[in-house]
């Protein structure tokens, strides 16, 4: 179960940043105009073009296959993030004691989502939770809770948490809460008991 996961969400992820970085106009071929306001007449927000800016000029700094590669990492970085994040939360170890994406009964129904509005003592900026809230918007309130939750972990755990680039939350995966996800599939693949206490499964995913 481990070894079918990680292959399959490997390609997976690499594909989901893929789209991502297409939304944004860069592909292989063609890296846009770092200095674009709007991609496909939709105007970018600030934090959106110097995210945009970033990615491209790391993809130049990476040499001659900078595109792939650094697809690759970002795919690679948050695989590392899901992975350590089901474990944590299996084992009870995340500060928040709120589970990420599964409730109490392990069904993918994060319980983050249910408990957002009371999370302000753990440092997650209300006002943008309330937005997000009444829009209905669980996929963007989704990302911003985990991208919190994975710079907040960093103060605590910079091995396994570093600093996320920006580029990288730039390309963070559409439609995780859709059944047939990456974190869908690692719920329904892999049992809850293989992640107890077994620090193991992490290296296991790594090799595999």
């Amino acid at each position: 179960a481990i070894k079918k996961f990680a292959v399959w969400a490997r390609r997976e992820l690499i594909d989901r940043v893929l789209q991502k970085a297409d939304q944004y106009g860069i592909t292989e071929k063609d890296h846009g105009d770092v200095r674009a306001e709007q991609i496909n007449g939709r105007l970018l927000s600030r934090t959106e073009q110097s995210q945009r800016k970033n990615l491209i000029d790391r993809i130049a700094q990476a040499g001659q296959d900078g595109y792939r590669q650094v697809m690759e990492e970002v795919a690679y970085t948050w695989f590392n993030r899901f992975i350590a994040l089901r474990f944590m939360e299996i084992n009870g170890y995340l500060p928040t004691r709120i589970r990420v994406f599964t409730d109490e009964q392990n069904a993918f129904k994060p319980q983050i989502l249910a408990e957002a509005i009371h999370m302000e003592q753990y440092g997650f900026d209300m006002e943008k939770v309330y937005a997000y809230k009444e829009k209905s918007d669980d996929e963007a309130l989704f990302k911003y809770l985990l991208i919190t939750q994975c710079n907040a972990l960093n103060d605590i755990l910079p091995g396994m948490f570093q600093k996320i680039a920006d580029y990288t939350e730039l390309l963070f995966p559409d439609n995780l809460l859709r059944d047939g996800s990456v974190i869908e599939q690692m719920i329904a693949l892999i049992p809850e008991e293989d992640w107890l206490d077994q620090v193991q499964i992490i290296g296991w995913l790594y090799q595999y």
